[in-house]
């Protein structure tokens, strides 16, 4: 399944500092040993932004649990779920140490992690947030004696710029009364926000993140996904009700979106911002919902449908098949005019055989 996020409450939050290594080695992390309190309206904003980076339309992709062993990130984020306030700011300070040793690249940069536990969902499933922000400078502002100023700040860390931090989420599906060591990963679902993710060249920034930290894979699946998004995109894309010529640049545009774009990851959100018309976008996303593909990024693998991203091919109801190579298709195929009984096309080109 694929977790629908709201509702979120935090209950506890605590904040580490981790570090890259040094010439010499590795950097200890220095770790809190207080929660941290928000306030209300801090805690609110949190919320809100945590909500959309994981939420429907978000670039946050489904990950599969790898790691679930004793010393892994999975069986702390289950003795965290159940820990009272003191056993969680003694036992949170482990997953700063599980940065510690994946964090082995001194051009990745250090930051705060912050660590939350809560609930999410119309259910109030429990779950637990792992955020990796990085620092920035900025400036604050305060009104003092009819003078305005600013301060000068170099350790903004959450700020809306979603490249300075990463996200792991972690989604207690189905509770269960077994010792936090007999706990399987089965119950829960993971989830992580990253913007290079999505960046051919930067993979392995990434991986340290979601894989040597947090213990995750992303999903094997990205075969049979990728088919069923190019396959349901195309059935919507010759049921809705837009004129023909706007049909076939959609078409063209899913060519490009999967064949072209350098993008690892394929999004329902995505493709409709960027080459649908507004007045069908929430009509396509309801399609694929109601057709259980899944609102966030999933991986792009061509595999199966590569053959069918080679040529276009146009079906007419009196079985006469026009097909041509699909980077061309676009520049040379146009739609005239459409009636109930009749297709105008016109072709760039002249007549040079016939078979």
């Amino acid at each position: 399944m694929s977790f629908t996020f709201s509702n979120l409450k935090f209950q506890k939050i605590i904040l580490h500092n981790v570090y890259k290594p040094n010439d010499e080695g590795r950097v200890d992390p220095i770790t809190s040993s207080v929660l941290t309190e928000l306030g209300d309206l801090g805690a609110q904003k949190l919320e809100e932004r945590i909500t959309k980076v994981l939420g429907n339309g978000s670039h946050s992709l489904q990950m599969e649990i790898a790691l679930d062993g004793d010393a892994s990130c999975f069986r702390s984020v289950v003795t965290l779920l159940d820990d009272n306030t003191e056993d969680f700011i003694t036992n949170s300070a482990t997953i700063a140490e599980l940065h510690t040793q994946a964090h082995t690249n001194k051009s990745w940069p250090g930051g705060t992690l912050v660590v939350i536990s809560g609930t999410v969902g119309v259910s109030n499933k429990r779950c637990l947030f792992i955020i990796k922000a990085e620092q920035q400078a900025g400036f604050s502002e305060k009104v003092n004696q009819g003078q305005v100023l600013i301060e000068y700040l170099d350790n903004l860390i959450l700020t809306p710029q979603s490249r300075l931090y990463k996200v792991g989420a972690f989604i207690e599906i189905s509770r269960s009364q077994l010792p936090v060591a007999e706990r399987v990963k089965d119950d829960f679902e993971a989830y992580v926000f990253d913007n290079n993710i999505k960046a051919n060249d930067d993979r392995k920034a990434a991986r340290y993140f979601y894989s040597n930290f947090l213990g995750l894979r992303i999903p094997q699946n990205g075969k049979q996904r990728t088919r069923d998004f190019y396959e349901l995109t195309s059935e919507f894309i010759n049921s809705t009700e837009v004129d023909a010529e706007s049909r076939v640049g959609i078409q063209q545009a899913l060519h490009t979106y999967l064949k072209v774009d350098q993008s690892v990851t394929i999004q329902v959100s995505e493709f409709a911002t960027r080459y649908m018309p507004e007045d069908v976008r929430d009509d396509y996303s309801h399609f694929m919902t109601a057709k259980q593909f899944p609102m966030t990024a999933v991986e792009k693998d061509l595999s199966i449908i590569k053959r069918k991203l080679v040529f276009r091919k146009m079906n007419f109801s009196t079985n006469i098949k026009l097909t041509g190579p699909a980077e061309l298709f676009d520049k040379s195929v146009s739609i005239v005019e459409e009636t109930d009984e009749h297709t105008t096309i016109k072709i760039k080109g002249t007549l040079t055989d016939q078979v």
